[in-house]
């Protein structure tokens, strides 16, 4: 190894501390004052590290900064820390020496330390190991955490049960043996899986996710839309979930090199839940899970309870009185298509109607309806088990999906015999599904003779009511604030975070729709192959509204945000589909007694003046929130994303000057979202902050990648702003 400094102390132990050496780093490396350590020497009562973190004068960050800057070492990432690595060094000589083998080749081994001075502990490693030893510095707590995931695993585990609700679950199981090497954690998994259940389930979460990743398992829930992580659990941990979870499912548990799929029935705490499993092979690093809590409430729901303004349930009422042709209802996976169906289903249930639904799966199980299952493995496709329905002279049939031509073409056909179909499709707004049914092969005669309706739909999640904060209308876009003529409320709120809404700023969700009734006028535009655009203009006589305007009503009633209303239909709408809107000359006239919607200019007007636009992306709204008002202070304009793609698509549309981007994002991380901004020619150039929680590999494939400056979190504000500008500034000169 090439000489280190070495770090001078006031004797051997200073103070009788064994980590004496570290006083005189920390004020050289302005951590703290002489003063402070002084004080700290005669106050803490164990590590000097530890006390300087558990005293708030520093952070573990920072600490591990000013050590790897004094002894000219790198920080370590414990989390890529190889477990086959740990087996070079033995357990009781990697806690005696709070040491944690990250990587080794045939000459060299890296190893993790918080104490770069102990050269005893580097000959000793060296002799164990038969390599050369290269230190890293990390902090003690992220050393002592990574070796119960290396070598004692079911030590970490017992840790994050400890942090869960104890809660009561049961379900019926078969008994199984548990894998070779499984044992020890079999016990403390089988006791997690049912924390995190009954944990999810008390959050109100519709998916647990539990994802292999680098260096541990990483287990996430999706609460209102929108995931969060709630633990990583260690490498070894992950076969044991997925066995764990597949028993409860009823699954292959000796078969993880192919998808399954299955149910599970449990009670948490007395309630009946029904768990939809999901198991997919993840290359090099086991199985992905996830398991979606169906929630029974949906089953009872009707057309009143979807929230709906009057206009729009008048609307939706009757298209639903058809008693033949089709109603389609569409939007992305996870937007309420399947809740809006069963609303339905529970509206025309009256008795005297035969209704029969197709569906893969069958999610809920509803009395007084006959439902079919269908099998792709047993040759019972949708098309297949449709056409097996009609013989059943039905009066109401539901097609979960219209996934390809053939089942297409049996629900046209079925809606122009005599039956009304209600169907889903996978289309960004009503006028679009037109396009979509003709690129499938339906003839637009066909289409245009059969439909009866579309409903477009999203899911907005709404402000908790506990600390919504209100916020003058100036604030929000010209193109977003309510137009003179608005009778209602006006009540513009932004999210902020508290206990109850456990710090999101939401609670609990609201559909927001664009519903598109299809009279002769529209049916005529259909035949004759007219554009969206086209067609839209002309439903919005009969009373549609896109999304964005529908939207916008529920945010000016101060149900939700404008944040939340751009992060689901775009800053405008565009992603949506949904057209812009008309200027008051042309707009149609409302109904009597009925609030009119706003007009958006024709040209957006322009800025006051011009203002560098900065995009921070990151799944921590915590984080995002404080980068944002630090920024806004400086004069700085901010948009915010939480996701990687939804990033992407914000610097598409152009005007951002500068991205400040997280490593570690749903969907796209931010590794990935550097590779696309290199690989596209209008985005190659584009100035990239990146935030890393710990600067090492992480950083410098970022850097690699075409990143101009990166952050460590926790972010400090001074250095926020001055890289920043400094980064702005290289690139403008």
């Amino acid at each position: 190894m090439s000489p280190r400094p070495t770090a001078m102390a006031d004797g051997p132990e200073r103070n009788g501390r064994s980590d004496a050496w570290l006083g005189p780093v920390l004020v050289a490396g302005g951590v703290v004052t002489a003063a402070q350590l002084e004080t700290l020497d005669a106050e803490a009562t164990g590590g000097l590290w530890a006390a300087v973190v558990a005293g708030a004068w520093a952070t573990d960050e920072r600490v591990a900064e000013a050590v790897a800057r004094r002894f000219r070492l790198p920080l370590a990432n414990v989390a890529a820390a190889d477990p086959r690595t740990a087996s070079l060094v033995p357990e009781a000589l990697a806690r005696k020496h709070r040491v944690v083998p990250l990587v080794a080749n045939e000459r060299t081994i890296q190893i993790a330390t918080s104490d770069p001075s102990d050269l005893d502990v580097e000959q000793t490693l060296r002799f164990v190991t038969g390599r050369d030893v290269a230190f890293h510095i990390a902090a003690p707590s992220a050393l002592a955490q990574r070796l119960d995931q290396l070598y004692r695993p079911a030590a970490t585990i017992e840790r994050l049960l400890n942090g869960l609700e104890p809660g009561r679950v049961e379900a019926v199981e078969v008994e199984m043996l548990p894998l070779a090497g499984e044992r020890e954690l079999e016990a403390p998994v089988a006791r997690l899986v049912d924390a995190m259940i009954h944990d999810a389930v008390r959050e109100g979460a519709s998916d647990i996710h539990a994802e292999p990743t680098e260096g541990g398992v990483v287990v996430r829930y999706r609460v209102d839309g929108v995931l969060r992580e709630v633990m990583r659990l260690p490498e070894a941990a992950g076969a044991a979930l997925v066995r764990r979870v597949k028993i409860w499912a009823r699954l292959d548990v000796t078969d993880p090199l192919r998808p399954h799929d299955g149910h599970a029935a449990a009670r948490v705490d007395g309630q009946s839940v029904d768990l939809r499993v999901s198991t997919i092979p993840v290359a090099r690093r086991g199985e992905k899970v996830v398991v979606r809590i169906l929630d029974k409430s949906n089953l009872r729901g009707t057309i009143a309870d979807l929230g709906l303004a009057a206009r729009e349930r008048e609307l939706l009422e009757r298209l639903l009185g058809h008693r033949e042709g089709m109603l389609l209802v569409t939007g992305p996976t996870g937007s309420g298509k399947t809740t809006t169906l069963y609303a339905a289903l529970n509206q025309l249930k009256t008795g005297r109607v035969n209704i029969v639904t197709v569906e893969d799966p069958v999610e809920y199980q509803v009395a007084g309806i006959s439902q079919i299952q269908v099998s792709e493995a047993q040759g019972l496709t949708f098309a297949k088990a449709l056409r097996s329905v009609l013989r059943q002279d039905p009066d109401i049939v539901l097609v979960g999906e219209i996934r390809d031509l053939e089942t297409a073409t049996t629900a046209v056909q079925a809606g122009f015999s005599g039956h009304f179909v209600l169907s889903t499709l996978h289309t960004n707004d009503a006028p679009s599904t037109i396009a979509r049914l003709r690129d499938m092969g339906i003839d637009a005669f066909k289409v245009a003779s059969v439909l009866k309706g579309i409903v477009a739909q999203r899911l907005l999640r709404r402000v908790c009511e506990e600390c919504a904060e209100e916020v003058p209308v100036e604030s929000l876009p010209a193109e977003a604030r309510p137009p003179a003529r608005w009778s209602g409320p006006v009540r513009i709120r932004r999210a902020v975070g508290c206990r109850a809404c456990n710090g999101r700023g939401y609670r609990g969700r609201l559909p927001v729709f664009e519903i598109m009734p299809v009279d002769e006028t529209v049916a005529r535009l259909i035949d004759n192959g007219a554009l969206p655009d086209a067609i839209g203009a002309a439903a919005r006589k009969l009373g549609m509204r896109p999304l964005w305007e529908t939207g916008l009503e529920r945010m000016w009633s101060g149900i939700t945000s404008m944040e939340e209303l751009s992060r689901v239909l775009g800053n405008h709408g565009a992603e949506d589909g949904a057209a812009p809107l008309p200027p008051p000359s042309v707009r149609p006239a409302e109904p009597a007694g009925q609030s009119a919607a706003p007009a958006a200019p024709s040209v957006p007007a322009p800025a006051a003046a011009p203002t560098t636009h900065v995009l921070v992306a990151d799944d921590d709204l915590q984080m995002r929130r404080l980068i944002r008002s630090v920024l806004e202070r400086e004069g700085f304009r901010v948009t915010e994303s939480n996701d990687g793609l939804d990033a992407l698509d914000v610097v598409e549309r152009g005007g951002v000057d500068l991205l400040i981007l997280d490593l570690e994002m749903p969907r796209l991380d931010g590794l990935g979202v550097l590779d696309e901004l290199k690989a596209r020619m209008r985005t190659a150039s584009l100035p990239v902050i990146v935030l890393t929680a710990q600067s090492g590999e992480s950083e410098e494939k970022a850097l690699d990648l075409g990143a101009h400056d990166y952050l460590t979190k926790p972010v400090q504000t001074r250095s926020l702003v001055a890289r920043v500008r400094a980064v702005l500034k290289r690139i403008n000169s």
